[in-house]
C-alpha cells in the first residue's frame, strides 16, 4: 500500500519498459512498442499521460528519471516545499558563473520523482495575465491567445474557492483554493500596498484583474489540507493501476537518445539512473515521442540525440543531425531580490521552525485538520505591478498608460520567512519581500558539459546580462522600502535587516548583484518562435527538421510568462494532448 492507504503504485524497471538495446533491435518484431513514449514524467509529462491514456486503444509509455515520490511527508505542503531537506526529490547542480555579478555561482535545481516541480514548488496557481498569452499572439502564435487557451484552464481545474466564476473551472482534476493569511505582518503588507493604490484582489487568475494588484493566491491545497500535485492530480495510484495494461510507466530511466529513421523519432533509447540494472535499453514508438523533461532536461535530450547547434554538437562527438541553434539558447528565469526585515518571532516560520513545542504545535494543528503552518504555502500573497506605473518618488501607482504594459514586470512576494543565504540569527523572526523581475531581457543558455546523459547540463542563467533588467528592479526596491514604511506606519514593529546601503542607483545595483537568487522558473530554452528566429518548435510543438517528435514543457514558452509557471506548462500540456490526438486522426 502507498501513501494514506492508497493502492501500491505499478511501475515498471526500465527492463520491463525496453527491449535490451542493439542496432538490430529497432527493427526486431519483439522491441517494446507503444504508440507514444513521454519523455519526462513531471508537471507536463503526467498530464500528458493522463490524457492520452484516456483512449482505450492507446498504449504509452512514460520513462521518468526520479522514483514515485510519496513518502509520509510528501503531501504536507510546508514539510515538502524545504529544497534544503534531504528527503525531498531534488538535484542541485553549480550554475556557470553570472558573469553581470563577478562570477556568482547559484544552484540550478532538478526535480527528480513522478509529478516533477509540483511536487516541491509552492503550489501557488496563477495562470498569468491574458497580457502575456496575447502577447505570444502578437509574437506569431495566435493559437496561443488567451481566448483560445482559456477553455484548457478550465478543463484542469477544479477551484474550491471560486465557486461561482464563470472563468474557473470547478470539474477539473487540479484542486485548489484560496490562501489563508496567517500572519499579522500579512494583513499589515495588505493594508499598506492599499494605501500606495494598489487594487486588492482575492482571484489573481481574473481575465479583468488589473496589471498593479496586491492579490491573496489560489494554492494547490485540497480540503484535507494536502498538497496537489500533477503526479497525485493526473496519475494517481488508482487511475495508473487501473489503465496499467495500456499505460506503462517506468521511474529510474534516464533517457540517453531519441533514435531516427530517415528524419522521423522512432524510439528511445535509456539506461537506469541509479545504475542500479546495467546495460541499455529501447522503446519504439508507433506513432508519436514526446519530451517533457523540463527547461534544463528537455534542450540536453535533443542535443544528445544529434539536435542542436552544428558546431556544438560536434565538439561533443555527437553527429549532427539538424542543425537548429535555439536548442538550449534563450533561456529565461525570473531573478529574485530578497529584500528582510526583522519581526516578531512569534509572527513568522522561523518561530515554528526553531521551536520544538512550536513546531509539535503547529503539526498537531495541522494533523487535526485545523488552519496551521504546515497546511499553506510559505508565500500566500504577492504585489504585482508594472514598474511603469510607479511614481519614481513615492512609487504609488499612477493612472498606466496602457500601451506601456498590460502584463506585471515586478512580483513582490510576501514570506515570513528568509530568503537569502545569509543565516538569521535564532531567536529572530524575518520577514521577506522577495523582489521578482517578471520580464527579463537577459537570456542564458543550456549547453552540454559532455557527450555523458548522466553528467548535468552547463547551464547559464546570465542574469544582469542586460542592462535594462536593472531599471524595474530599482523601482520595485523602491516599492519595497515604501510598503514597508507603511507597515511601520500602522504601528507594527518592523526594522531593517537586509537591505541596499542607499537609494543610488549604484548602491540599489550593487545590491541586486550581491544578494540576486533564482526563483526556479526555467523557461523558453526550447522556445516556439519560428525557425529562423532561433525557434525549435512549431505552433504545434513539433521539433523543426524532423517528425514525431515534440516538446511540451516550460522550455517551449515563447518567453517566460508574467506568472508561477507550474498551471502555464498544465495548460500546455492539455494542449499539446489536443494536438496528438488530432494528428492521430491523419495516421
Amino acid at each position: 500500500m502507498g501513501i494514506f492507504g492508497s493502492p501500491a503504485y505499478p511501475v515498471l524497471s526500465i527492463k520491463q519498459a525496453g527491449s535490451p538495446f542493439e542496432e538490430s533491435a529497432k527493427q526486431a518484431i519483439e522491441t517494446k512498442t507503444y504508440d507514444y513514449v513521454i519523455v519526462g514524467g513531471g508537471t507536463a509529462g503526467c498530464c500528458l499521460a493522463s490524457r492520452l491514456s484516456e483512449d482505450p486503444s492507446v498504449s504509452v509509455l512514460v520513462l521518468e528519471r526520479g522514483p514515485v515520490h510519496d513518502a509520509w511527508f510528501s503531501r504536507i505542503p510546508m514539510v515538502s516545499s524545504n529544497l534544503y531537506d534531504k528527503a525531498t526529490p531534488v538535484v542541485r547542480s553549480p550554475s556557470m558563473p553570472v558573469a553581470g555579478a563577478q562570477g556568482k555561482i547559484v544552484d540550478v535545481i532538478h526535480t527528480e520523482a513522478l509529478g516533477g516541480a509540483s511536487c516541491v514548488n509552492q503550489m501557488l496557481v496563477t495562470r498569468g495575465p491574458p497580457g502575456d498569452f496575447d502577447h505570444w499572439a502578437a509574437l506569431g502564435h495566435p493559437s496561443w491567445d488567451y481566448k483560445t487557451m482559456q477553455p484548457y484552464f478550465l478543463k484542469s481545474e477544479k477551484s474550491l474557492s471560486q465557486t461561482h466564476s464563470t472563468w474557473r473551472g470547478h470539474s477539473g482534476p487540479l484542486v485548489n483554493k484560496t490562501s489563508t493569511l496567517l500572519f499579522d505582518i500579512h494583513r499589515n503588507v495588505r493594508t499598506a500596498a492599499s494605501a500606495l493604490g494598489f487594487t486588492d484582489t482575492s482571484d489573481f487568475n481574473a481575465p479583468d484583474v488589473p496589471v498593479d494588484v496586491c492579490a491573496i493566491l489560489d494554492e494547490a491545497i485540497d480540503d484535507s489540507l494536502r498538497r496537489v500535485s500533477s503526479y497525485n492530480t493526473f496519475l494517481p495510484a488508482e487511475l495508473a493501476y487501473d489503465r496499467h495494461q495500456r499505460l506503462k510507466i517506468c521511474t529510474k530511466a534516464v533517457a540517453t537518445r531519441i533514435e531516427f529513421e530517415d528524419g522521423v523519432a522512432v524510439g528511445v533509447v535509456f539506461e537506469s539512473s541509479d545504475k542500479s540494472i546495467p546495460g541499455t535499453f529501447y522503446a519504439r514508438a508507433r506513432k508519436e515521442i514526446v519530451v517533457c523533461s523540463g527547461a534544463i532536461g528537455s534542450p540536453q535530450l535533443l542535443l544528445l540525440s544529434g539536435i542542436g547547434p552544428k558546431e556544438h554538437l560536434e565538439e561533443h562527438g555527437i553527429a549532427p543531425l539538424v542543425d537548429l541553434p535555439g536548442v538550449g539558447a534563450h533561456l529565461q528565469d525570473h531573478i529574485g531580490i530578497p529584500l528582510m526585515y526583522e519581526i516578531p518571532l512569534w509572527d513568522s516560520v522561523h518561530h515554528a521552525a526553531g521551536s520544538a513545542w512550536k513546531g509539535v504545535w503547529e503539526f498537531g494543528k495541522y494533523m487535526l485538520g485545523f488552519k496551521s503552518i504546515m497546511g499553506s504555502t510559505i508565500s500566500p500573497m504577492s504585489i504585482f505591478a508594472h514598474s511603469t506605473h510607479l511614481d519614481d518618488k513615492t512609487a504609488r501607482v499612477l493612472d498606466p498608460v496602457p500601451s506601456l504594459g498590460d502584463r506585471p514586470d515586478l512580483e513582490i512576494m510576501t514570506i515570513a520567512y528568509g530568503t537569502s543565504d545569509a543565516p538569521v540569527p535564532p531567536g529572530m523572526g524575518i520577514f521577506s519581500f522577495l523582489l521578482c523581475n517578471m520580464q527579463p531581457k537577459s537570456l542564458g543558455s543550456v549547453r552540454l558539459a559532455s557527450s555523458d546523459p548522466h553528467a548535468r547540463p552547463d547551464v547559464d542563467l546570465a542574469f544582469l546580462s542586460n542592462a535594462e533588467d536593472y531599471a524595474p528592479l530599482r523601482r520595485g526596491i523602491q516599492l519595497t522600502r515604501r510598503l514597508a514604511a507603511q507597515v511601520a506606519a500602522q504601528g507594527y514593529p518592523i526594522k531593517d535587516f537586509q537591505l541596499p546601503a542607499s537609494d543610488a542607483d549604484a548602491d540599489l545595483d550593487a545590491f541586486v548583484r550581491a544578494q540576486f537568487r533564482t526563483c526556479y522558473h526555467y523557461s523558453a530554452s526550447c522556445r516556439m518562435a519560428r525557425r529562423e528566429e532561433g525557434g525549435v518548435v512549431d505552433d504545434e510543438l513539433r521539433v523543426y527538421g524532423v517528425s514525431g517528435l515534440r516538446v511540451c514543457d516550460a522550455s517551449v514558452f515563447p518567453c517566460i510568462p508574467s506568472a508561477h509557471t507550474m498551471v502555464p506548462v498544465i495548460m500546455f500540456a492539455e494542449r499539446c494532448a489536443d494536438l496528438v490526438k488530432a494528428a492521430a486522426k491523419t495516421y
